[in-house]
């Protein structure tokens, strides 16, 4: 083959090539990276609280734990908590997201949550189950409240309120605004005697 086309061919080559590194544009300045806001992180989390006697209080089950030394606060995802806040009383929930401050033992739990009662003391009692978006509440009080719509399970039963308040030491609940659908049996006159 020719020079005179091998030089030809290498400097168009060379052209398209020079056009091709002008198209690319400025080279972004490398990422930086800075502090976190966490303090560590976890997978596959199966954690057990104790109260002061040393007697389980809680088991904790979640996808994904971060601590933000800020706020210290241990966040969670994709939780499911067996809570045992007396000897009578017993409790399972589940929650999108949960967010523990384990010195003060405040919760909130977000993503939606369903609460449900699990009495040890009398097992024919059908047990209560909550559901709604948000729960707030206290470890070391025992005190959960929402004050966003819930819709309340017993057996049979249904109803929705407006807020709730439950101590769960003592099972005792208190719900706002309660609305309740109710749909009679069909009427049959009869003659009484």
């Amino acid at each position: 083959m020719n020079t005179r086309i091998l030089i030809v061919l290498a400097l168009i080559i060379a052209g398209i090539a020079g056009w091709f590194f002008q198209q690319q544009g400025d080279i972004a300045p490398p990422v930086s990276i800075g502090a976190s806001d966490v303090d560590y992180e976890a997978t596959d989390i199966k954690a057990v609280q104790t109260n002061e006697q040393g007697d389980t209080e809680y088991e904790l089950n979640a996808d994904s734990l971060t601590h933000n030394p800020v706020t210290n606060q241990d966040e969670m995802s994709g939780i499911t908590m067996n809570w045992e806040p007396s000897d009578e009383q017993r409790y399972r929930i589940q929650a999108g997201s949960a967010a523990i401050n384990q010195q003060t033992g405040e919760l909130r739990l977000s993503g939606g949550f369903t609460l449900i009662s699990e009495e040890k003391a009398d097992a024919d009692i059908a047990p209560i189950k909550v559901i709604g978006q948000t729960l707030k509440g206290n470890t070391k009080s025992r005190q959960v409240y929402s004050d966003e719509l819930v819709k309340v399970e017993q057996g049979m039963n249904r109803f929705q309120a407006s807020s709730m308040k439950a101590n769960l030491e003592t099972g005792e609940y208190e719900f706002g605004q309660v609305a309740v659908s109710f749909t009679p049996a069909e009427r049959k006159d009869k003659a009484l005697f």
